[in-house]
């Protein structure tokens, strides 16, 4: 079920990230309005102004909540943070978007020599998905929001984790499955955790409607405009996934502003698993 509504509110977590930030650019200059939790917001704005935001689009269409992302408290406040509607009602998100991850950092292990990646902290994708599923329920509860109301949920993945035929290609699958071992842990189990608000029966679960975002290795800067262009784009689902071996952050945002996001966008994607590589 797709948003009738022309206008979006999107709720952002990890929107300093390179994928969630091009999002967030592309949210804003189509004009609609974004909420983004962050921990350190002077960091997030930097980033916008950085990319050729003026002040009046960022202070316009933005509100920035300070505050943690595995804080269910923080999450409520973010997803309660909208302005009113014009009907004076409460503008709740139409989407929420999320791009957590951890700091990456290289390590050994005698038992597992090929894991060579871990993260500053290996939860915190599960950790994250569970604080959202859980503030959504409180909120919810004290609101009992009709499915129509609910959030539609975009979350960025990756290969390398997919339920169905493999989505790596066959030249880097051993390295990618053994090197991206540890971070893969948490990321399936962030998934798991949104696949399983999907997969509850009608109504049951706290989004509309879920769209898994999953590209392969990730490439150019936090800069909307490091980008190759949509048209080199390859896009395929769990079942029929695109094989790449990279593919620019900002690539991937914007594909999932124009296909997801924006009211342009046909619902095609809700409840898929989306492989993006160039």
């Amino acid at each position: 079920m797709t948003s009738t509504s022309t206008t979006r509110t999107v709720a952002f977590f990890g929107a300093t990230g390179g994928v969630a930030n091009a999002i967030l650019v592309h949210t804003l200059l189509s004009g609609h309005r974004a909420v983004a939790l962050a921990r350190t917001p002077s960091k997030l704005r930097d980033q916008l102004t950085s990319q050729g935001l003026d002040a009046a689009t960022i202070d316009g269409n933005l509100t920035i909540v300070p505050g943690n992302a595995l804080d269910v408290a923080s999450v409520k406040k973010t997803l309660l943070a909208s302005s009113p509607s014009a009907d004076g009602g409460d503008d709740f998100p139409t989407h929420i978007v999320t791009g957590l991850g951890g700091t990456p950092s290289l390590t050994f292990d005698w038992c597992h020599p090929g894991h060579i990646a871990t993260l500053d902290n290996p939860t915190i994708c599960e950790t994250a998905a569970k604080t959202l599923v859980t503030a959504l329920r409180e909120i919810h509860a004290e609101r009992s929001l009709r499915t129509s109301q609910k959030p539609l949920l975009v979350f960025v993945s990756t290969t390398g984790i997919s339920r169905g035929v493999e989505d790596v290609p066959f030249a880097m699958r051993f390295f990618y499955h053994q090197a991206l071992a540890i971070p893969h842990v948490d990321k399936r189990k962030m998934e798991d955790v949104y696949r399983g608000e999907m997969e509850k029966g009608e109504g049951e679960g706290v989004f509309r409607n879920v769209v898994g975002i999953r590209p392969t290795l990730l490439s150019g800067s936090v800069d909307y405009k490091d980008a190759k262009g949509l048209e080199g784009l390859k896009v395929g689902t769990e079942s029929k996934p695109a094989l790449g071996f990279n593919v620019k952050r900002a690539d991937v945002g914007h594909w999932v502003y124009e296909n997801v996001i924006s009211p342009n966008g046909t619902g095609k994607w809700e409840g898929e698993m989306v492989s993006l590589t160039s």
